[in-house]
């Protein structure tokens, strides 16, 4: 298996700002927005391997991604499995204070997606925050389709399983 390099992960975060500047996502349009590729190594966890915010977004959104994406390798899941844990009920109040409180940097938004090579072994977390959490992740799919690697959604950057 080929090693997944500092230089893959600025590659990917490159192609995600490519598409960035000419692609909406959503209803919000063509809008800029941070990115953060964590590189899935023990050695690195919460340690974005890239991070970049483009021109026009706020600082916070890259504080955001960083958060995102550490949540994709705490859990080795897309975040959109925690988004909708929310949004159909099954976390409580509690259990979001309980996760909050273990691990700070936990953030459950949808825009933060495993990225796998042809085999399904997980490479790093791809995460985005500047548009819509919807946005954000179709961005990241995008990209990481683009640059040849697997995802868990399809082609419009929605799940392949519910």
């Amino acid at each position: 298996m080929k090693k997944f390099t500092d230089q893959d992960a600025a590659d990917l975060v490159q192609a995600a700002v490519d598409i960035a500047k000419t692609t909406a996502t959503d209803e919000g349009g063509v809008k800029p927005v941070a990115i953060c590729c964590m590189t899935s190594q023990p050695d690195v966890m919460a340690v974005p391997t890239v991070s970049r915010r483009m021109d026009g977004v706020k600082a916070l959104s890259a504080t955001t991604a960083l958060h995102i994406a550490f949540t994709v390798l705490a859990y080795g899941a897309d975040t959109i499995k925690h988004a909708n844990k929310l949004k159909d009920g099954s976390w409580s109040e509690a259990d979001m204070l309980f996760r909050q409180t273990t691990a700070p940097m936990f953030l459950p938004w949808d825009g933060g997606i495993v990225v796998m090579n042809k085999d399904g072994d997980l490479l790093c977390a791809l995460a985005a925050a500047g548009r819509t959490s919807e946005g954000n992740r179709r961005l990241m799919v995008f990209a990481a389709h683009k640059m040849g690697y697997k995802t868990n959604f399809d082609e419009k950057g929605e799940p392949l399983h519910n």
